[in-house]
């Protein structure tokens, strides 16, 4: 039971062997082609941009790292609801 477990395992890390080095030369060949590279194309748009005028914005993804109780706080500030009716 054990060997034949063990053949089917060498078998498909064969395939995947196979099938990652395939994907390796297909990179290489995409790779090659390509004739200029893509910090290049960055650094040539930007200098572009640059020269035309445009001023960029920063953007940035910022991650919720407040805690629950700082973003309820924050509603209430917001809230423009009448908080108590007399």
């Amino acid at each position: 039971m054990e060997d034949e477990t063990l053949k089917e395992l060498r078998h498909r890390v064969a395939q995947l062997t196979d099938k990652v080095s395939t994907l390796e030369t297909k990179i290489q060949r995409l790779e090659a082609q390509q004739q200029i590279p893509e910090e290049d194309l960055v650094a040539i748009g930007a200098a572009l941009a640059a020269y035309f005028g445009y001023a960029p914005k920063v953007r940035a993804i910022r991650f919720g790292s407040q805690s629950k109780w700082a973003t309820a706080a924050r509603e209430r500030v917001h809230d423009r609801s009448v908080p108590h009716v007399r």
